[in-house]
């Protein structure tokens, strides 16, 4: 159950792969002029608190190779139909030139299509390797290959509204759940909801949530025995206890109504990645991000407090080319991007971290550096559930959650069910 698995999925997608052929990327992407052309589908644009800079960033780019090489944007606005289009396109033999992805699964699946450019002498070259975190390339690779390099890294802190809780009359913050549940009576007796979760689409803060109970009970190796592991039963017992401290909308929410409730100081307690903070900031009420208390992880019975849920958010890859001069457009690209001095300006401005080495002491918000302070001090860091469970658990967990929560299930019919999904 190793989140490097192949899935059945695979085997379809595959299929599709054999009969589209063989055909590479020849020398038809290069405009007129000789103008080598890149097509980069980005989902960074529009509402995405990176989309200014990045966009910024593609333009440099493009002004300094200026008749030899230009990227191409194609806007993507939906994360859903946006994987579905990658995988789609890889699936046809039709590989973007620049795509970024951010489920390790699809990208074991993309490189066993062999549609994948091998990018492993390029990043071992001390000019790219000594730019990016200790075992970062290492642990992309597959098989001793990289198809792809880390890029953004989700860090997940646990924040709360210093303001409420104070109004609540919650004069510590809480480090253990039997502290948290003490915390969520009184803000409830305010009329304030406690935590924000949802169940629609992918579940995906309360996915956060459920994460940090694994963690809290199972430990930094939870995951190395999968599902059979009993920390996942007693997580479910904590996501009940979760859902019994939020918000009546709760089961069917997605993430516009867990933002909203917190945005908005309906709800006290949150957890998202550090991507989130641009839009706190914009899309916030005036003195939230001022009042923001930045935690990690609570403990459980009194062990495995203080960990932080960490995942590479997004990964770069490349389509296989073979035009020579395609490839140096698409190095070139990429050694632009992992510049550390662009990067330290692309997470000052969008809240976002990256597996590249930047200089933390230029981190202009307090908020953000107080995250990495808090993640550098972590006892452990642990990947969350969706990055670390085969696809068909992935997709079945929404509904698990919500049958949990509606009580059709008790927690080890939750297990149950994530596991149906995966035999």
């Amino acid at each position: 159950m190793k989140k490097k698995m192949l899935v059945v999925s695979g085997i379809l997608i595959l299929a599709l792969i054999m009969l589209a052929g063989c055909s590479g990327k020849g020398d038809k992407s290069a405009g007129s002029g000789g103008v080598v052309t890149l097509s980069f589908p980005s989902i960074w644009v529009g509402s995405d608190s990176k989309a200014p800079v990045f966009s910024k960033m593609i333009t440099g780019f493009n002004q300094e190779y200026a008749g030899k090489y230009e990227v191409k944007v194609e806007e993507q606005t939906d994360y859903d139909a946006y994987r579905d289009k990658i995988r789609t396109q890889i699936a046809t033999g039709n590989a973007p030139d620049i795509f970024t992805l951010d489920s390790f699964a699809d990208l074991q699946l993309f490189a066993s299509s062999g549609k994948l450019m091998d990018m492993t002498g390029f990043l071992k070259a001390p000019a790219m390797y000594n730019k990016f975190s200790a075992n970062a390339i290492e642990e992309t690779q597959i098989n001793g290959i990289n198809y792809a390099f880390p890029y953004e890294m989700a860090i997940v802190p646990i924040m709360m509204n210093g303001k409420l809780l104070q109004q609540a009359g919650v004069d510590k913050v809480p480090t253990s759940y039997e502290e948290l549940w003490a915390a969520c009576d009184k803000l409830k007796a305010r009329g304030i909801f406690p935590t924000t979760q949802m169940t629609n689409n992918n579940a995906w803060t309360s996915m956060l949530w459920y994460s940090y109970a694994v963690a809290a009970v199972g430990g930094p190796d939870v995951y190395r025995t999968g599902l059979d592991h009993p920390a996942f039963a007693a997580a479910a017992d904590i996501m009940r206890q979760m859902f019994r401290n939020t918000s009546s909308d709760a089961v069917g929410a997605d993430a516009s109504v867990v933002n909203g409730h917190f945005f908005n100081e309906r709800a006290a307690i949150y957890t998202n990645g550090t991507w989130i903070l641009g839009r706190i900031k914009s899309e916030g009420v005036a003195g939230l991000y001022d009042n923001l208390i930045i935690s990690p992880g609570f403990s459980y019975q009194g062990r495995n407090g203080g960990a932080y849920v960490t995942s590479i958010l997004a990964y770069f890859a490349a389509g296989k080319q073979t035009n020579p001069d395609k490839e140096a457009a698409v190095k070139a690209f990429f050694e632009y991007i992992t510049d550390p001095g662009r990067l330290l300006e692309l997470a000052n401005s969008s809240g976002a971290l990256f597996a590249i080495n930047i200089d933390t002491d230029g981190l202009s918000d307090p908020v953000q550096a107080e995250i990495v302070a808090q993640q550098a001090a972590a006892p452990f860091l642990i990947g969350h559930f969706q990055g670390s469970m085969p696809i068909p658990v992935i997709n079945a967990f929404p509904s698990a959650l919500e049958a949990l929560v509606l009580g059709d299930v008790n927690a080890e019919g939750f297990v149950k069910l994530l596991k149906a999904a995966d035999e």
